[in-house]
């Protein structure tokens, strides 16, 4: 078997197990091989983080996001790739590989561009994740990441689902950050002179300008910022929170994400999350949603929140059971608790 043969089948298994998990006859079946060379295949891709799980007869795969360490090119290192670019992409040219390659020699010029400023001018890094980093799919997301590296203020038109209103406000974008829920600009407004998160499929319009901005002239701890938001939501007061879910639901409570600071214990029966986070109501609503096998350990002012939270839920639907007035008006429910935690969410 020749072995560019071998590369492009290999290269089509990592392809088909980044659309989900597959079992091993299946990728057999899709690309007219053997049980035994896809064994041998899977073997021979054990650079990736490949997680294997035998069911009856049959053994699945699934490639694992989020687990490849963060690798630093040496800068003679870049120097050899980005050099040797064109005479790569050449050799290459109407293979499978071509367009891969060349997106990944773009993304790598594009980010020593954005090391080689922020170390000349000392910046941070303007994508943070803790996740895969997403493909930048759109014109809109381009230019607000080169608007990002370049230090560009940005004028943005913006939908606030919460109000269901527009508006218009110039921006400072220091950060594009991933999280489950997609891809947010954090932000000094220039109206509202703040920082702020703002969700980027939000941004209905975006154009760079032409002046810049100094990022050291505003005071701004990332991490502080971030440990202040749950599930995309801001709020105070930051709470070191444990739960424990039990079986069933911890069976699929335990592969969730919760924050970046969660550590996972696990319990005889179910498992213990431990987190520390601010925005109260989100974090609530987020217990709620793992249902009665969900505990609230600590604090007791979000078990209190929960409770009221809960409550509130069940006379809802008694009183529409029973037909009479709707229920207790659901937006005011913690107002109490947020006041005695010293803050709102």
């Amino acid at each position: 078997m020749a072995r560019g043969e071998q590369l492009v089948r290999q290269w089509s298994i990592l392809d088909l197990l980044s659309e989900g998990r597959k079992s091993r006859r299946a990728l057999a079946e899709q690309l007219g091989v053997s049980l035994k060379t896809i064994t041998r295949d899977i073997e021979a891709l054990s650079l990736f983080p490949i997680a294997e799980e035998r069911e009856g007869i049959d053994v699945f795969y699934q490639l694992m996001h989020g687990t490849a360490p963060r690798i630093r090119f040496e800068p003679e290192e870049v120097a050899a790739l980005l050099l040797s670019k064109r005479t790569v992409l050449g050799a290459l040219e109407g293979s499978p590989y071509a367009a891969a390659v060349a997106t990944a020699l773009a993304k790598i010029e594009l980010l020593q561009r954005d090391r080689t400023d922020r170390e000349l001018r000392r910046l941070p890094e303007v994508f943070q994740s803790s996740f895969d980093l997403p493909p930048i799919r759109t014109e809109l997301q381009e230019r607000l990441l080169e608007a990002a590296i370049e230090r560009r203020r940005v004028w943005i038109r913006y939908f606030t689902a919460e109000r269901g209103a527009h508006s218009e406000r110039v921006v400072e974008p220091f950060f594009i950050r991933l999280h489950p829920h997609g891809l947010d600009l954090i932000a000094y407004c220039l109206e509202r002179r703040d920082f702020l998160s703002f969700h980027v499929n939000r941004i209905e319009a975006l154009r760079v300008r032409d002046d810049t901005f100094d990022p050291t002239a505003r005071a701004f701890d990332l991490d502080q910022f971030l440990v202040t938001t749950f599930d995309g939501r801001r709020g105070n007061p930051v709470l070191d929170v444990c739960i424990r879910v039990k079986q069933p639901t911890a069976a699929w409570a335990r592969d969730h994400f919760y924050h970046a600071t969660q550590e996972l214990r696990e319990l005889d029966d179910g498992v213990e999350i431990r987190f520390r986070s601010g925005a109260p109501e989100a974090i609530a609503a987020r217990i709620l949603s793992l249902g009665p096998d969900c505990e609230v350990v600590e604090p007791d002012s979000l078990a209190r929140l929960v409770a009221h939270k809960a409550e509130a839920i069940a006379a809802r639907y008694r009183h529409r059971a029973s037909g009479s007035d709707p229920g207790p008006d659901l937006s005011g429910v913690g107002a109490n608790t947020r006041r005695e935690e010293g803050g709102a969410t």
